[in-house]
């Protein structure tokens, strides 16, 4: 945790994007044959949750019913039946917005991600919220 001190934001955001990038990349089904067929990719991605577990509520606003972890899940699922190749990806601002962030500090909204079976994420500034400390707090739960 000492060493993580010694690191100032922006290098510390280039270094984990880079190795995301690297991850992400490293992933993928590669073929050196140039006759191979051809895969269909199919990339879902989300940005903006703003710890949205739950719908919005039910009050007659523009997004009401909307969104929440169960909708994405029954959503991400449906395309994962239908889809071969399939990258889930997100980035960033997973946190802050709701008193779910407050409460879990960001463990949550990391536990919800790896349950859907995201493949890769970045982050946004409201990563930080709670400092760098905060994040990397909980950054094993993204698996």
């Amino acid at each position: 945790m000492e060493e993580l001190k010694s690191i100032n934001r922006r290098s510390f955001i280039k270094q984990v994007g880079g190795f995301s990038a690297a991850v992400a990349l490293g992933s993928l089904p590669f073929q050196v044959d140039a006759k191979s067929k051809k895969v269909k990719l199919t990339i879902l991605h989300t940005n903006d949750v703003h710890s949205r577990i739950e719908p919005f509520p039910m009050d007659g606003g523009k997004y009401q019913g909307l969104a929440g972890v169960a909708r994405r899940s029954t959503l991400i699922n449906k395309i994962r039946k239908e889809e071969e190749h399939l990258l889930l990806l997100d980035a960033g601002d997973m946190f802050q917005g709701t008193p779910y962030f407050n409460l879990f500090g960001g463990k949550l909204e990391l536990d919800l991600m790896t349950k859907l079976g995201y493949d890769a994420g970045t982050f946004g500034n409201h990563e930080f919220d709670n400092g760098l400390d905060g994040l990397v707090k909980y950054l094993d739960h993204a698996k």
